[in-house]
């Protein structure tokens, strides 16, 4: 009875013992593999020049026209300069933002914004979105963050 469980137990270490160089091994065959294909899945916005190129893909469903200066917080809504285009995505991102600044506004946290997009080359479709927001009167409580849209 004694030499069975030693038998089982020496069993047992050898086959942790062998899980252990199989594991190494293949956390060395993963060290050895050539790196990832690139995602060609990401969107990619730099041939988007025109507005009627943009809208084409808004019909789509993969762009979405926005108000850059959001007009739920006194951005111009008839305003030609301040639509954008944005992935869905970004758009719903962006829906989220706005509840934020919206409550920071109604309780007196803010009363400035900035909004400043960036672009790649030519294309109308902002690659990023940065909206900063303070008020102009306190110190501290500011606002800033990066909305990615492509």
């Amino acid at each position: 009875m004694r030499w069975g469980r030693l038998a089982l137990a020496l069993a047992g270490i050898m086959l942790v013992f062998g899980a252990l160089i199989i594991g190494a091994a293949a956390m060395a065959q993963e060290k050895d593999r050539p790196p990832a294909a690139p995602d060609l899945t990401a969107p990619d916005f730099t041939g988007v020049t025109t507005k009627t190129a943009a809208n084409r893909l808004v019909r789509e469903g993969r762009l979405v026209k926005i108000h850059l200066f959001p007009t739920e917080l006194g951005g111009p809504a008839k305003d030609r300069y301040n639509i954008v285009y944005v992935t869905p995505e970004a758009a719903e991102a962006r829906s989220l933002m706005i509840g934020t600044l919206e409550a920071d506004l109604e309780e007196g946290r803010i009363d400035q914004m900035r909004i400043m997009p960036d672009y790649k080359g030519t294309s109308i479709v902002p690659t990023r979105i940065r909206f900063k927001a303070w008020h102009s009167q306190r110190a501290g409580g500011a606002y800033e963050t990066v909305l990615e849209v492509w």
